[in-house]
């Protein structure tokens, strides 16, 4: 054994650097390890049985045919799940009214979207289960499907009857007097625009492995989550377990996108299953059932109007958004009319402002997050209106925007609170104007701006213009441990999850310069509650900032450590 010590080499900084990415061996190689990989002979296999019909009472559900297929080992429905059946809780834009259309794990009384769950199959091998899911025998009530956000205003049919209106959420968001000044205003423009559904469809589908120890009383829980502190506090919560006794494992992840940023039904129907039937138990997500069964979003329709003096200053903004929730609110449902309702004023000087909110349900696939959540659908609805306002005027879009941008000398720039629960929040600094002139002299905008519209060599020219906010970093906090195990050999532990982002190489980049360590030393470990006390997740950009900065101030506490012994 050699207890000489150990020096570093001296090396340039590795943030910004390129380096051999940690992860890429093991992908590369076909060595990565994802959820569909574990495999152990003693799995019972899930299956989802799901509404067929988007929205019906449930009259009957007859699971005896299904327990009597061979291989069956369980069929839960909403009567299994006992004092256990609890909403699933909302975990971030608790709009007002939320409260009220949280979803149940399984359906009971009436199902409200194609792809709902109704029960769940456990089976000897996923086939078994398929073909037992088959057997299931559903009797419903067919009743009128609400898909239309604007028919479902008229409440005439309601998809939650105890609630008496479809609209989840309603408010208002305003700053100065954006009556007034659409009362003076030379110019005045109002449009419609409308955002379809989108959904995330990452290239690995959901996927989960349970395993109940009923001896030491403790639940181990394998899939993909961005946020897997929340998903075990809830899952506690739900199983009525202790925090301490729940263990959720993130391993190798094949895409997110938001849409593994969700405590699902499955999230506690599969634990729930291996709890009761006292072994592992394994549920895949198909394909197809993804399109029906992960978190839609984006659907919004906005009309927006814009009044102007005849230079094209803008003066105010007035906006009405309907949001398209689906039939449930689920844990992160409202993050995307809230944001878009924040970010409709963009980077631009527009002292008045009002935007009207209207979150309504659907009989269609509840919504949640999708890459920069609200921020996309603000971004195109605001600067579709700039353009149309310079094309009015006649007006180059470039020269609108550089008129209208916030400048260096008015940062901060107070936009007020424009989210309900949030506070108020503020454009620190930067250069806008800078920045747009600098994109338009390196894209050689005056060139391109003279074909635009035009056909040349057979093709039709066009060129666009968008400037937007870009949110990212959000707090509140991220945990970071480092264990020094000995010459050459420092361990990382973080609460950021990853989904394919690369922690394992940034985080030991940012370790190895904090700590001027070369970085084949560090190794980063990640994705279980078990390693850290407290983690945030992986999600609005916030990893690397919030997550990184955790590292650095973990290293600056441990060299204060070192220095200390050694004194």
């Amino acid at each position: 054994m050699n207890d000489q010590p150990v020096t570093p080499p001296t090396r340039e900084r590795l943030v910004g650097a390129a380096v051999r990415r940690s992860e890429d061996h093991r992908f590369v190689t076909g060595r990565g390890r994802y959820v569909a990989d574990i495999v152990a002979p003693e799995h019972g296999h899930a299956v989802v049985v799901r509404s067929t019909v988007a929205h019906a009472r449930v009259v009957r559900v007859d699971v005896a045919p299904a327990l009597r297929m061979p291989g069956v080992l369980a069929v839960l429905t909403f009567a299994d799940l006992g004092d256990l059946g609890t909403p699933i809780p909302i975990r971030i834009a608790p709009l007002p009214g939320f409260d009220r259309y949280l979803q149940w794990p399984l359906a009971h009384d009436r199902v409200r979207y194609v792809g709902e769950p109704l029960a769940l199959v456990v089976a000897e091998a996923r086939d078994a289960a398929e073909e037992a899911a088959e057997r299931v025998v559903v009797d419903y009530e067919p009743l009128e499907a609400i898909v239309d956000p604007r028919a479902a205003l008229a409440d005439r049919v309601l998809i939650h009857e105890s609630t008496g209106t479809n609209v989840a959420s309603s408010y208002r968001v305003s700053r100065g007097d954006p009556d007034g000044a659409f009362a003076s205003a030379a110019y005045t423009r109002r449009e419609t625009f409308r955002c379809q559904r989108h959904s995330g469809v990452p290239l690995e589908t959901r996927g989960l492995v349970a395993t109940w120890d009923a001896t030491s009383g403790t639940l181990s829980v394998l899939g993909a989550t961005k946020v897997t502190f929340f998903n075990r506090r809830a899952l506690a919560r739900m199983l009525r377990l202790d925090e301490a006794r729940i263990e959720l494992i993130e391993v190798d992840v094949g895409g997110s996108f938001g849409v593994r940023g969700e405590f699902y039904p499955e999230d506690l129907l599969i634990p729930l299953a291996a709890m009761r039937l006292g072994r592992p138990v394994k549920w895949i997500e198909g394909r197809r059932e993804s399109f029906i069964a992960t978190n839609h979003s984006r659907q919004i329709e906005c009309e927006l109007e814009i009044a102007a003096a005849a230079d094209g200053t803008i003066r105010g903004l007035r906006g009405r958004l309907l949001a398209d929730m689906g039939a449930y609110v689920r844990t992160n449902g409202g993050v995307v009319p809230a944001k878009a309702a924040q970010f409709l004023p963009g980077p631009y000087r527009i002292p008045h402002f009002a935007c009207e909110v209207q979150a309504v349900l659907t009989n269609k696939t509840p919504t949640g997050t999708y890459r920069g959540p609200g921020r996309f659908e603000a971004n195109f609805f605001r600067e579709r209106l700039l353009d149309l306002m310079a094309s009015d005027l006649g007006l180059d879009p470039a020269e609108v925007r550089l008129k209208n941008l916030i400048t260096p000398a008015e940062l901060p720039w107070d936009i007020g609170t424009l989210v309900p629960y949030e506070a108020s929040g503020e454009y620190d600094g930067g250069d806008y104007g800078g920045a747009l002139r600098r994109a338009l002299e390196a894209s050689d905008y005056a060139r391109l701006a003279k074909d635009n519209g035009r056909l040349v060599d057979g093709r039709l020219h066009g060129i666009g213009i968008g400037c937007f906010v870009e949110s990212s970093g959000a707090g509140p906090a991220e945990t970071a441990r480092i264990v020094v195990r000995g010459p050459g050999r420092v361990e990382l532990y973080t609460g950021c999850a990853s989904s394919g982002q690369g922690h394992e190489t940034v985080m030991a980049q940012i370790l190895a310069d904090a700590l001027a360590i070369p970085f084949d030393w560090i190794s980063v470990f990640h994705g279980s509650t078990n390693l850290v006390a407290e983690g945030w997740g992986t999600y609005h950009s916030r990893a690397v900032v919030v997550g990184g900065s955790a590292v650095v101030a973990a290293a600056s506490a441990l060299k204060a450590q070192l220095v200390a012994l050694a004194a």
